[in-house]
């Protein structure tokens, strides 16, 4: 497996094939090292980011997040739509005991609002 500087490189450039960068975002969810987790949540966070990538780096976020059994909440709360259905889906699919804590931050509505017909 590659180190994690190296996929962080090809995550960050935009000007790298889509799949490569794809690739490098699903394998940053392998690894716990702090610049993993903030060179997702910096693509996450982007919004020139494609939401394709950004629903690949939600569910490598969540599974960061479930082996530190800690969520970062703060990313969370900025993302919408489709990339947090699908970030919530994972963390409840690696974490189940921890939906109520997220239904009561009241992320659990913001899904239901975005109209994607999910309960998550």
């Amino acid at each position: 497996m590659q180190q994690p500087q190296g996929l962080i490189g090809v995550l960050n450039n935009t000007s790298a094939e889509f799949g490569d960068r794809h690739d490098a975002a699903m394998d940053l969810g392998g690894y716990d090292e702090p610049e993993a987790e903030d060179a997702l949540t910096k693509v996450i966070l982007d919004p020139t980011t494609d939401p394709s990538l950004a629903e690949t780096v939600g569910e490598s976020l969540a599974e960061i997040w479930s082996r530190k059994n800690e969520v970062n909440v703060d990313v969370l709360q900025k993302l919408s739509g489709d990339v947090l259905l699908i970030t919530l889906g994972t963390i409840e699919a690696r974490i189940p005991e921890w939906k109520g804590r997220l239904e009561s931050s009241g992320l659990m509505g913001r899904v239901k609002k975005s109209g994607s017909g999910s309960e998550w």
